[in-house]
């Protein structure tokens, strides 16, 4: 593969997040009362910049994360993570990034 043909990849880790009624968000709880962490990365194609933590992204199937953290990913393992399609610009506010980063600690 060329040099040209790489491109720097990360994986970010995340909680799905739906809105509040109130023009804020929250995070999704599934049918099982459990919310759940996920991992996504940049792909060739993906849209925006990351900025911070709390930063909102929209995956490839539309749903919208929460990003928690930003970690390193070789670009010969991406195809271990699926790819996120956009960082959108909004962010979740700080009552919500700290129940993720509690939920994220705790699956560490």
């Amino acid at each position: 593969m060329s040099k040209k043909d790489k491109y720097e990849t990360h994986r970010y880790v995340g909680i799905p997040v739906g809105n509040d009624g109130n023009g804020g968000y929250q995070l999704k709880v599934d049918p099982a009362g459990q919310v759940k962490v996920h991992t996504w990365r940049t792909g060739k194609h993906t849209k925006g910049k990351f900025r911070q933590p709390g930063q909102l992204m929209l995956t490839e199937n539309n749903m919208m994360v929460v990003i928690l953290e930003e970690l390193p990913l070789a670009f010969k393992n991406r195809h271990q993570v699926v790819p996120l399609q956009r960082f959108l610009t909004a962010k979740v506010d700080s009552t919500v990034l700290s129940q993720g980063m509690t939920i994220l600690k705790q699956t560490e």
